[in-house]
């Protein structure tokens, strides 16, 4: 379902955009957005992408390298905000880290958060053209996720939905 898009929204959705470049995770704008309740990740378990070669050469790793795929809905209360993909190097991680992505539904910026993450943004698509109605997905952003001192982390691909203008 559509809805009409307004200036306000514009405004909101550009504001949010310009916040994800400058933040150091996705999940960090996210619970600024949310508030008092906390953003979770409705973990997909089941599903399995195995890297290509060019993801594993943005990650520094080499075919025989471990590389873990988790897609989740990113969701404040029952609001879905983001629909994302992360392909992630868990010999970077530190086992209660490890154990959290495997077993929580913690998002993995929160996870990471002792590492002092930061993003470094790969491709930035607006889906819709800021006319006429809002479509379900109103954002894509790929990036890769390095930890402070530069080590590559993870590649995640994030479609936002239209609940990020809430």
């Amino acid at each position: 379902m559509a809805l009409r898009l307004t200036a306000r929204d514009v405004e909101s959705l550009e504001a949010f955009a310009a916040e994800l470049a400058a933040g150091p995770t996705a999940t960090i704008v996210l619970q600024r957005r949310c508030g008092d309740v906390p953003v979770r990740a409705d973990v997909d378990r089941a599903l399995t992408v195995a890297p290509n070669a060019a993801q594993r050469a943005r990650l520094e790793v080499d075919a025989d390298t471990p590389v873990i795929y988790r897609r989740v809905r990113l969701m404040c209360g029952e609001r879905l905000l983001s629909v994302a993909e992360n392909w992630f190097v868990p010999g970077r991680l530190a086992p209660d880290m490890q154990a959290a992505l495997a077993d929580s539904d913690r998002p993995y910026g929160e996870v990471i958060a002792p590492l002092a993450p930061r993003r470094v943004p790969l491709r930035t698509v607006r889906l819709w053209d800021g006319q006429g109605n809002v479509p379900d997905a109103v954002l894509q952003i790929d990036a890769l996720v390095q930890a402070g001192d530069g080590r590559a982390l993870a590649l995640v691909s994030e479609t936002y939905q239209r609940g990020v203008l809430a």
